[in-house]
């Protein structure tokens, strides 16, 4: 399985300057054709969804058996989903306690997957290493994979650099010795649906977790995803396919014209697709993943 993944990793690099951008499709060298305009009005599509419809979800067959929703944070969306501060650090003061892993037991899933989608850089303050700080079971995780679109953005430090870093935080020396074969960088978008014509190439998200890493409900399956206002469009995919089933966690960050963010920071002075959609949009994707038993947190 390792192979085709290394196989695969060399058919998705492409070449694209390294640079700052609000849109991904603004980089030099990345190619998203029609794609922006076809997401405008996706949020709109949402029907209104009400809170998570069971307190305590039991699949027989999947792992972990149980989540209890009683165990979640409130979304607070009044307060762009971090918490009273509306700050990160309020988010990472207030959320990661209630992440899953740290009440259920992931030892006994078949695999231990997690996926980090909009990656970025590895050491950054938000990036794949700080996760493994504020969720440390993913320490234990036996199968990682980051997604960044921008060619430069994502690599790992040399190994003697990497295991000291993994180490630091907590992992064991012996998996540290073995992260790198485990860890799996695509330089490519993730979408709602593959498309093998933009560049770098957009990978649909349910084929992936179904077809390419062939994932079952045994599986603990783990996800970070910051997607720059996809998101609706690829959560709304999978929750009508089914794929959501397969999902435990998401870590979701969310993108609207927040009112507070237009001010402060200059959210859309270059005007994005996101910007016309609203805290209501955003509100109800959280809730309907809720709904349909994904233990789905905002991020950051």
């Amino acid at each position: 399985m390792y192979t085709k993944f290394a196989a695969l990793l060399l058919i998705l690099t492409a070449k694209a300057a390294k640079d700052q951008y609000q849109s991904p499709c603004e980089a030099p060298g990345v190619v998203c054709g029609d794609e922006e305009k076809r997401q405008k009005g996706i949020a709109r599509r949402w029907s209104i969804a009400g809170v998570a419809g069971h307190q305590q979800w039991r699949r027989p067959n999947a792992c972990p058996r149980d989540t209890d929703f009683r165990k979640i944070e409130p979304l607070l969306p009044e307060e762009h989903f971090r918490g009273p501060y509306n700050g990160p650090m309020s988010y990472f003061k207030r959320v990661p306690k209630h992440y899953l892993g740290y009440h259920v037991n992931f030892s006994q899933c078949r695999r231990r997957v997690y996926i980090d989608i909009g990656a970025r850089e590895f050491d950054s303050k938000e990036g794949f290493l700080a996760m493994l700080k504020f969720y440390q079971p993913l320490l234990d995780f036996d199968e990682y994979y980051a997604f960044e679109a921008i060619s430069g953005f994502y690599k790992l430090p040399g190994q003697q650099r990497l295991q000291e870093m993994l180490i630091t935080r907590g992992m064991r020396p012996e998996r540290a010795a073995t992260f790198s074969r485990r860890h799996f960088f695509f330089q490519a978008f993730i979408g709602a649906r593959s498309q093998p014509h933009t560049t770098p190439p957009t990978i649909g998200l349910s084929d992936f977790l179904k077809t390419a890493l062939g994932l079952q409900p045994a599986d603990a399956v783990v996800i970070k995803m910051d997607v720059e206002g996809y998101e609706y469009d690829i959560v709304r995919t999978l929750l009508l396919d089914g794929t959501h089933e397969l999902i435990d966690e998401i870590m979701l960050e969310v993108h609207y014209g927040h009112k507070r963010m237009l001010r402060d920071f200059k959210w859309c002075k270059t005007p994005q697709f996101w910007c016309s959609y609203t805290l209501q949009n955003a509100t109800t994707m959280y809730q309907a993943l809720r709904a349909a038993g994904v233990y789905a947190h905002h991020w950051p």
